[in-house]
C-alpha cells in the first residue's frame, strides 16, 4: 500500500528486518554468554545478561508492529516519517 510520503509495505518490511536483526543479536548473546559461563568469566558475563535482556525488551516492544502500522495507516490515511 501506498501513500503520499510512505510506502506502509516498505516500512513493514523495514521494521521486520530491524526484529530480526534484534533476533539473531539475542542468539548471538545468549551463545556468548554460554561460552564465558563455561570459563567463569562473570563480568563480561553480566555485561552479556545486561545486553540480552535489553535486547529481549525492544523484541517485545516491537510485538504487534503489523497492526500498528496497519492501524495507524487506516488512523491517518498516510504515515510519514519525521
Amino acid at each position: 500500500m501506498h501513500d503520499v510520503g510512505m510506502n506502509t509495505s516498505q516500512l513493514e518490511a523495514s521494521v521486520k528486518q530491524v526484529d530480526e536483526a534484534i533476533e539473531l543479536a539475542c542468539t548471538w548473546s545468549r551463545r556468548l554468554l554460554d561460552a564465558v559461563d563455561a570459563y567463569g568469566m562473570e563480568r563480561i558475563g553480566g555485561k552479556l545478561e545486561d545486553a540480552a535482556r535489553a535486547l529481549n525488551e525492544a523484541r517485545a516492544g516491537l510485538q504487534g508492529y503489523e497492526d500498528a502500522i496497519e492501524a495507524d495507516h487506516n488512523a491517518v490515511g498516510t504515515v510519514k516519517l519525521v
